[in-house]
């Protein structure tokens, strides 16, 4: 007896779905799509051995903003870094772009720099 009072109310709210049916409404165009272009601030990272590689594997997934803003790290917690880049956040580096990028941050931002 249940199953026939359930699905006379399927049934029922499926009628009623049909006959009050909402008809799809499409968006409509409001005119010419805008766009403004904003301008690039390059970083300003010191210059030295690795910066281009930091510049171009960094920046894929950054703004190389970000290193002078850390405090200054010693170089085997920048190699940790790099490394973590690497194996949590997927940053495509070679093994061999890791070490002169973790020698760039250790020589141009780290603590033990002379």
């Amino acid at each position: 007896m249940k199953k026939n009072i359930v699905f006379a109310m399927l049934v029922s709210a499926g009628v009623l779905l049909l006959q009050y049916q909402v008809p799809i409404v499409q968006a409509e165009e409001t005119g010419p799509v805008h766009s403004i272009t904003l301008p690039t601030i390059p970083a300003e990272l010191k210059e030295g051995p690795g910066k281009d590689k930091v510049m171009t594997l960094c920046a894929i997934c950054h703004s190389p903003d970000y290193i002078p803003m850390q405090p200054p790290l010693p170089a085997k917690t920048w190699d940790h870094e790099v490394h973590k880049m690497i194996k949590t956040f997927g940053a495509p580096i070679s093994d061999e772009d890791a070490k002169i990028i973790s020698s760039y941050l250790a020589a141009q931002y780290g603590a033990d720099k002379k």
